[in-house]
C-alpha cells in the first residue's frame, strides 16, 4: 500500500509562459509568498529616491485584488499619469532651450543694435529700448527653467514672441521705402512664432499664440496700407499653421503612446516570463525537499514495521515456552476440578494471544497482496463456538450474555484460521464496547448471494462520522484512546482478511442492535 505521506504527480512542472495558468498550479503557501514578495518589491521600487515609479507595478502592489502573476497590461490611470510626467518632463526641457536660445538671440540682437546706434546709425536707435526689456525677461525666465514655474514658460514667451515680431515690424515700417513689403515679410515672423509654440505641447498655447499673431499681422498690414483681402489670407495662413503644428506634435504625443506601451508591454513580458520561471524553480525546490522528506518517512515507515514484525516474532518463543506448560499441566491436574479449568482457559488466552501475533504479522503481507488464504470448507457454527469458548472468560468477568446463533449444518468455505482471528477481533471490539449486563452475539448464514459471519452488541453506536473511518488502519475509537487500548490494528486486519477471500466486511444497521459487523464471503 502506498504510503500516506506519498506526494501525488509526476513531479513535472509545465513549462507555459501563461502566468495564471502556471499559478493555478501553485499551492497556496507559495501564493500568499510569491504575493507578499511582489508587493514589497512594489513598494520598494516606488519609494526609491531618484527612480522612475513602475506604474504596473505599483497596481499590482498597491491592489489585493490584482495578482502578482496574473496582470497582463498596465493600468490606463497609471500609464498615463506616467506619460504625463515623462510629457512635462520634455516641455520642461524644450522650454528650457527655448529660453535659452531666445536669450542668446535677443542678446546677440542687442548688442548688434547697440553697437550701429552708437555708431551713428539713427535708424537702429528704437530697437535697443525694444530689447533689453526682453532680454531681461528671457534671462529670468532661463533662470527659472528648472523651478516648478518653468512649466508656464510656453504661456509666457509666446506672447513675448508676438510682442516682440510686432514690435519691431512696427518700428521698421516709418523708415521703410516699402511698407507692404515689411507687413508681408513679418507673417514668416509669425508662423515661425506659431510654430515655436507646438513646442510646449499645449494646444491652447498655440492656438492662442497663432490668434495673437493673426491680430498683430492685420495690424502691421493695415498700417501699412494693404487691402482686407491679404489681411484675410495672413490670418487663414496662420490658422493653418496652428492646426499643422498642434496635429503634428499630437501624432508625436501618440507614437509615444504607442512606443511607451509597446515598451511596457515588453518589459512586463520579460518580468512575468521571470516570475513565471522563479515560480517553477520554487516549486520544483519545493517538491523536491518533501519529496526527500517523503522517502525519509517512508525509510522511517519501514524501520518500524520491521522492528514491530522483529518484536512480535521474539515474543513466541516465551509464548510458545508458557503454551507447552499449561498442556502439560493440563495432562498433569485432574480431570474434574477449578484447577483444570483455569489450566483450559490459560490455554484458550494463550491461544488468543498467538492469533493476535499472528495478526500482526500477517497485516503487511495482506497489504501486499501475498497472503491467499487456504479455502476449505468448514462449519460455522464451530468456529463461532471456538471463538466463543476464548472469550467466555473475558464475557462473565464483565456479566456479558456471550451466545452463539448458527445452523448446525451451515458450511462456509474459507481458511478457517484466519476467519476465526477476524471473528475473535470483532468479538473481543464487541465485547469492549457491550455495557455491563449486555448481550453480544455471534451468528452465522447463508443466503443465494453469499455466505455471512456477524458479530453483533447492543453497546453504544458508532457515531456517523467514525463509521466511514472505523476500518482505516490505527484507526481508533474514542473510549480506546483513553484509556490507551489497543491499536487501531483488529478491524483493518480483519476487513484484509474478508477481502483477500474475495468478500468484504461492513458495519451494517440490524434491528434490535445498535452495532453490527458483518462478513460477507462469496458463495
Amino acid at each position: 500500500m502506498p504510503s500516506p505521506y506519498t506526494i501525488p504527480g509526476t513531479g513535472k512542472q509545465p513549462q507555459s509562459q501563461q502566468s495564471d495558468y502556471c499559478y493555478a498550479l501553485l499551492p497556496k503557501a507559495i501564493a500568499r509568498h510569491l504575493k507578499a514578495r511582489a508587493a514589497r518589491t512594489a513598494g520598494a521600487e516606488a519609494t526609491s529616491p531618484g527612480r522612475p515609479r513602475d506604474p504596473e507595478l505599483a497596481r499590482r502592489g498597491g491592489s489585493g485584488e490584482n495578482h502578482p502573476l496574473v496582470s497582463t497590461s498596465p493600468a490606463p490611470s497609471s500609464f498615463d499619469d506616467a506619460l504625463t510626467r515623462a510629457v512635462e518632463a520634455q516641455r520642461r526641457s524644450v522650454l528650457g532651450a527655448g529660453a535659452a536660445v531666445r536669450l542668446v538671440g535677443a542678446a546677440v540682437f542687442l548688442a548688434i543694435s547697440t553697437v550701429l546706434w552708437l555708431s551713428g546709425g539713427e535708424d537702429w536707435a528704437p530697437y535697443p529700448p525694444l530689447l533689453a526689456p526682453f532680454v531681461g525677461v528671457a534671462a529670468l525666465l532661463f533662470a527659472l527653467r528648472r523651478r516648478p514655474v518653468a512649466r508656464w514658460l510656453g504661456v509666457v514667451q509666446s506672447p513675448m514672441d508676438v510682442a516682440l515680431v510686432y514690435g519691431i515690424q512696427h518700428l521698421a515700417l516709418p523708415v521703410s521705402p516699402f511698407p507692404a513689403g515689411v507687413a508681408g515679410f513679418s507673417l514668416g515672423l509669425f508662423a515661425l512664432v506659431v510654430a515655436l509654440s507646438g513646442l510646449t505641447l499645449r494646444g491652447g498655447v498655440v492656438y492662442g499664440t497663432a490668434l495673437l499673431s493673426a491680430l498683430a499681422q492685420g495690424a502691421l498690414m493695415r498700417q501699412a496700407g494693404v487691402d482686407w483681402g491679404p489681411v484675410a489670407i495672413a490670418v487663414v495662413a496662420l490658422v493653418m499653421v496652428a492646426v499643422v503644428s498642434h496635429y503634428g506634435t499630437g501624432r508625436l504625443r501618440q507614437l509615444a503612446v504607442a512606443l511607451s506601451r509597446a515598451e511596457v508591454d515588453r518589459a512586463l513580458e520579460a518580468r512575468r516570463f521571470q516570475e513565471v520561471e522563479e515560480a517553477r524553480r520554487t516549486i520544483e525546490r519545493m517538491l523536491s525537499d518533501a519529496q526527500a522528506r517523503n522517502d525519509q518517512l517512508q525509510a522511517l515507515q519501514r524501520d518500524k514495521e520491521q522492528l514491530t514484525q522483529f518484536l512480535v516474532h521474539d515474543l513466541r518463543s516465551p509464548l510458545s515456552a508458557l503454551t507447552m506448560t499449561l498442556s502439560w499441566m493440563e495432562q498433569e491436574v485432574p480431570v474434574q476440578g477449578v484447577l483444570r479449568e483455569s489450566v483450559r482457559t490459560g490455554l484458550a488466552v494463550t491461544a488468543r494471544l498467538d492469533r493476535m501475533i499472528s495478526d500482526l504479522m500477517d497485516v503487511p503481507r495482506l497489504e501486499q497482496g501475498r497472503l491467499e488464504p487456504r479455502k476449505v470448507p468448514f462449519m460455522a457454527a464451530r468456529l463461532l463456538d471456538e471463538v466463543r469458548r476464548s472469550l467466555d472468560g473475558v464475557a462473565r468477568a464483565r456479566r456479558l450474555t456471550l451466545d452463539v446463533e448458527a445452523p448446525e449444518e451451515l458450511e462456509v468455505v474459507g481458511d478457517s484460521e484466519l476467519l476465526v482471528r477476524v471473528v475473535e477481533n470483532l468479538a473481543s471490539n464487541a465485547l469492549r464496547y457491550a455495557p455491563t449486563g449486555g448481550r453480544v452475539r455471534l451468528e452465522a448464514g447463508a443466503d443465494a448471494e453469499c455466505q455471512w459471519l456477524a458479530v453483533r452488541n447492543d453497546g453504544p453506536p458508532i457515531p456517523p462520522e467514525t463509521r466511514t473511518r472505523i476500518f482505516d488502519k490505527y484507526m481508533q475509537g474514542d473510549a480506546e484512546k483513553d484509556s490507551r487500548r489497543g491499536y487501531g490494528l483488529g478491524l483493518y486486519f480483519s476487513r484484509l482478511a474478508a477481502e483477500a477471500h474475495g468478500g468484504k466486511l461492513a458495519l451494517e444497521d440490524t434491528p434490535g442492535w445498535s452495532t453490527s459487523f458483518v462478513v460477507r464471503l462469496p458463495v
